[in-house]
């Protein structure tokens, strides 16, 4: 996919859609949550808790303004005034479970009582759970439907797995510390690639079928020997 913004709207929604390892910009489109009172912050939540249920089930074409704010027990001009457009809360929606994935990620790096190797083993395990979940299944799935045909989509979903490639390859760098940052690149889009490409066995489910049993043991194998390839 492109990341090149074929027209200036799309850069303007993606802009605030930059995910950074140990930095994430706000979940809303201007920026101004220091401006928001307690009241604004449960309403925003409640607005993407309201979002992200209607996108998982219905799909990004059932994600009207409308069905969310009345989901969400709102009038549509009081969702506009936090999210002007459906741009913006799909892009909260992506900010929401990266910021998730973040936390779990600084987390299991702050565990010092596991090896760099078991601290990699246990993000795959982690990983591979996360995409048995039928939630996480039907959030990617659409967002990847979504930017077939949406650019700013389409940046959002790039940035997401920069940002997963950029974590796995802090836990990878640990473990090599002489690899070249180009190999390191490839091997952690290896990794990626290897881990996301098993939610095609186990579509709208959350265990893999009878015949694969023991595949994620044999995905921790195949992540730690493409790190001890030559």
């Amino acid at each position: 996919m492109s990341s090149k913004p074929t027209n200036n709207k799309a850069n303007k929604k993606s802009s605030h859609l930059n995910p950074q390892p140990d930095s994430f910009p706000s979940l809303l489109p201007n920026d101004d949550t220091r401006a928001l009172t307690e009241r604004g912050r449960h309403t925003v939540g409640r607005i993407l808790t309201s979002a992200i249920e209607i996108f998982i089930m219905d799909g990004h074409g059932g994600l009207s303004m409308r069905k969310v704010a009345a989901k969400a027990g709102l009038s549509l001009s009081n969702l506009q005034h936090y999210f002007p457009s459906p741009e913006d809360l799909v892009a909260a929606i992506l900010n929401t479970a990266l910021s998730e994935y973040a936390r779990s990620y600084d987390d299991l790096r702050a565990d010092t009582t596991l090896t760099p190797k078991a601290r990699l083993e246990k993000l795959v395990r982690l990983l591979i759970e996360d995409i048995k979940q039928p939630k996480t299944q039907s959030l990617f799935v659409n967002l990847l439907a979504l930017a077939q045909s949406e650019e700013f989509a389409r940046t959002a979903i790039e940035d997401a797995y920069k940002f997963q490639r950029q974590m796995i390859g802090e836990f990878v760098a640990v473990i090599a510390p002489t690899m070249p940052p180009a190999v390191l690149a490839r091997r952690s889009a290896l990794i990626t690639a290897q881990i996301e490409g098993l939610v095609a066995f186990i579509p709208q489910r959350n265990r893999f079928p009878s015949d694969l049993k023991g595949i994620e043991d044999e995905t921790v194998k195949a992540v730690m020997a493409v790190i001890s390839m030559p």
